[in-house]
């Protein structure tokens, strides 16, 4: 009887091992092209006052023009927080002043920002609802070659 309910837990636990998800990192370089699934951190282009203090990042990508400048970024990450939240956080950060928000899009299941940088650079933010966790995703872009 106990060798039975051991191998029926050794077999519970072998399949829960296999069905949880792999949050293991990957990264590809292709030349000037960096894209990472589950990235330890997020690409330096984007300011972190933006993020959520609980969140995973789920996948980045990244063009540099050089060694340590970027040209385009994108970033998507999932968190807990609450919706309202998020756009409050978003809120207050545009507030501060080195970013311009230049349209704001709302609707039901998203919310999606368009700000506008110093030198040239724009951040777009898509805030959207996914099941229990809220999805985020960043896009930047720098326009000019500063």
């Amino acid at each position: 009887m106990l060798s039975l309910m051991l191998r029926f837990l050794i077999l519970s636990i072998l399949v829960l091992w296999q069905c949880s998800p792999n949050r293991q990192t990957e990264t590809y370089r292709f030349d000037q092209i960096i894209v990472t699934k589950f990235p330890t951190n997020p690409p330096p282009a984007f300011p972190q006052s933006f993020f959520p203090e609980k969140a995973n990042f789920l996948q980045s990508s990244e063009f540099k023009t050089s060694h340590i400048h970027t040209k385009e970024a994108f970033l998507l990450l999932e968190t807990s927080e609450t919706w309202e939240e998020i756009q409050k956080r978003i809120d207050f950060r545009v507030n501060q002043g080195d970013w311009k928000l230049v349209e704001k899009n709302t609707n039901d299941s998203e919310v999606s920002y368009l700000l506008e940088g110093f030198i040239k650079k724009s951040l777009s933010i898509y805030l959207s609802r996914s099941g229990e966790t809220n999805q985020i995703r960043f896009y930047f872009k720098k326009h000019s070659t500063y």
